[in-house]
């Protein structure tokens, strides 16, 4: 049983501290489009507002014990073309997941602290902390 317990608290001993700019007070900003939706209740809703990018908005959510997290992004001119992707089990700096739509660039959510500089080598494009894109 000591052996359980102690694999239960090795994430909160990890350090991770989750995505820093999702910890801030919501505001306006912060509200996605009515149409943008997640499909899965289970996956982390509280989402703000990380970077606009050439007409392209960039959301995040987190789960409170910063395991689960989520990217939302909404190309305001091409309402149709959003796309939301989540992953779990995050217990440290990682990729996070990426998501894309066919004619919008592909976008990648990184913990906060990352090494992006390999991403970046290849390629990526770093426009906020914790966002990445790349090609269509």
């Amino acid at each position: 049983m000591a052996i359980a317990a102690a694999l239960l608290l090795l994430p909160a001993c990890s350090g991770y501290q989750g995505i820093t700019a999702v910890h801030r007070e919501v505001d306006a900003r912060d509200n996605l489009p009515a149409d943008v939706r997640n499909a899965s209740p289970d996956q982390p809703s509280d989402f703000r507002l990380l970077v606009e990018d050439a007409g392209v908005k960039y959301f995040a959510a987190e789960s409170e014990d910063f395991t689960k997290a989520c990217i939302a992004v909404y190309p305001v001119d091409e309402p149709d073309q959003w796309s939301i992707g989540c992953s779990d089990g995050i217990t440290n700096d990682r990729e996070i997941v990426t998501v894309g739509h066919v004619g919008q660039p592909t976008a990648k959510l990184v913990t906060t602290g990352f090494d992006t500089r390999a991403l970046e080598d290849s390629g990526w494009k770093k426009i906020h902390d914790n966002v990445l894109i790349g090609g269509m």
